[in-house]
């Protein structure tokens, strides 16, 4: 999941999601569960119940799809993904940890040239907030430079580079490619059943 979001950050296809579209009022083709917040096992619901609302049941792609939303929206047993803001956002080197605690996190990282550097992990979920709630990436950057007192221009250059980057490919670029497979009324159980196996 960490090497996913490094994916991401580097601006790489992430491939199509698959979903089928399945009526309000309708009972759908197969039993489904909702994703996880917290990495815990969620059960399926019943297909012979009838949908309260429009459903799009995600055939292909569900381990992407939470993979992302555990890592913006959730925590995965207790555990959150943070960023670290000085990832080597030049060598396309995006670095993501999952923790319980950000203190449990490595503090400083050895460069090529054996120099140290010092890593200011931020999480994930508050980030994606922050940008989504504001669209502002210059503002963003500014509040999150003055919570953790930094100074050295250096720093904040890169965590200017690297919440550009965070913004960009999370929120502002569409990185996944939906395709949508729509069963009509007058469609026959088990063609559809057949057709979704030819396609998947």
């Amino acid at each position: 999941m960490e090497l996913l979001f490094d994916t991401l950050l580097k601006g790489n296809s992430l491939g199509c999601i698959m979903v089928m579209e399945e009526e309000k009022g309708k009972q759908p083709m197969f039993a489904f569960r909702g994703f996880t917040k917290d990495g815990t096992d969620t059960f399926s619901l019943n297909p012979g119940e009838n949908l309260g609302k429009e459903h799009f049941l995600v055939i292909d792609g569900q381990q992407r799809l939470q993979a992302f939303y555990l890592g913006l929206l959730g925590n995965i047993n207790g555990k959150l993904l943070f960023f670290n803001l000085t990832s080597d956002c030049e060598k396309f080197e995006f670095d993501f940890k999952f923790a319980s605690e950000k203190s449990k996190l490595p503090k400083v990282q050895t460069l090529e040239n054996s120099n140290k550097r010092r890593n200011y992990w931020y999480s994930v979920p508050e980030l994606f907030k922050q940008l989504r709630n504001t669209n502002d990436v210059y503002g963003t950057c500014e509040n999150i430079v003055e919570k953790l007192g930094i100074e050295k221009s250096s720093i904040k250059r890169m965590f200017d580079m690297n919440i550009k980057r965070f913004f960009l490919n999370t929120i502002d670029t569409c990185a996944i490619g939906l395709s949508i497979v729509r069963v009509t009324q007058s469609s026959n159980n088990d063609d559809t059943c057949a057709l979704l196996m030819l396609t998947c």
